[in-house]
């Protein structure tokens, strides 16, 4: 399996915009893609403030396994595998 990872940029473009939605529009997104799984994520944390780039990605990855983790003891976890039934 091979990882395609596209990126978009913070959307800009406010116009018509209502205020409750522009915290979500100003998020960073990026699609995650293998041969089994698509993934689209929206990054709320700001990781500008660790400067270090390795760093900064070690704690986006760790944050990124945290969220799996969290997701797998949920009951929507359950209820999503109970789709292929």
């Amino acid at each position: 399996h091979w990882l395609q990872v596209i990126l978009q940029e913070p959307t800009r473009n406010l116009e018509g915009v209502k205020m409750e939605d522009i915290d979500n529009l100003l998020l960073p997104e990026i699609n995650l893609e293998t041969d089994d799984i698509i993934m689209n994520i929206a990054v709320k944390k700001d990781y500008s403030q660790i400067e270090d780039l390795a760093e900064r990605k070690k704690e986006f990855i760790k944050d990124l396994k945290d969220f799996i983790e969290e997701f797998s003891q949920t009951p929507e976890s359950m209820e999503f595998m109970e789709y292929y039934d």
